[in-house]
């Protein structure tokens, strides 16, 4: 079996509308920087929202007039990003799929230090928050630091099927 060698088309192949696309592309690659995420400013302090989903509706309505669902641990993590400076978790208040507030997981300011982790774990049997539920995490620090990733792990192990995504929280004011 012999291999040729197939030489890409020259520029003058590609015409017209097909021309301009390849440039669009060329463009975007180089500016994906400036499109992703980036950098977060510093903040001496957030309200970050974290969607919670403690069950998941699926499947199809039934004769109940109601879907199947899920319920669903969740994980939440707050990592402080910053490597020299510690930031503070103030208040987290847990609110159920209508708005209530459930509780308020965090009764007196938590230290984490320069990139560890404070973590809230909801079990899968308390699925009073629903699919909806959430939490509005306030956090805060003596200085403007790189401020934490706060996201929930939701999962459900079992034989025959995993569940297992992941929602990230988003800031929502400063102080």
């Amino acid at each position: 079996m012999s291999l040729r060698h197939i030489a890409p088309p020259s520029p003058t192949v590609i015409a017209g509308s097909t021309r301009q696309a390849v440039v669009a592309l060329a463009l975007a690659g180089a500016f994906t920087p400036t499109l992703g995420e980036g950098i977060e400013p510093s903040s001496k302090g957030q309200t970050v929202y974290v969607p919670i989903y403690s069950e998941i509706r699926h499947g199809n309505i039934g004769s109940s007039g109601k879907s199947d669902n899920t319920l669903l641990s969740v994980l939440v993590s707050v990592r402080n990003t910053d490597p020299k400076n510690e930031i503070r978790v103030v208040a987290a208040p847990y609110y159920g799929t209508d708005g209530r507030l459930i509780r308020n997981s965090v009764t007196r300011p938590t230290s984490i230090p320069p990139f560890g982790t404070f973590e809230l774990f909801i079990e899968t049997r308390e699925n009073i928050g629903g699919s909806g539920a959430n939490y509005a995490i306030r956090w805060e620090a003596d200085s403007a630091v790189s401020p934490p990733q706060i996201e929930a792990l939701h999962s459900r192990f079992q034989a025959g099927y995993s569940v297992a995504f992941i929602s990230r929280g988003r800031a929502i004011s400063e102080p």
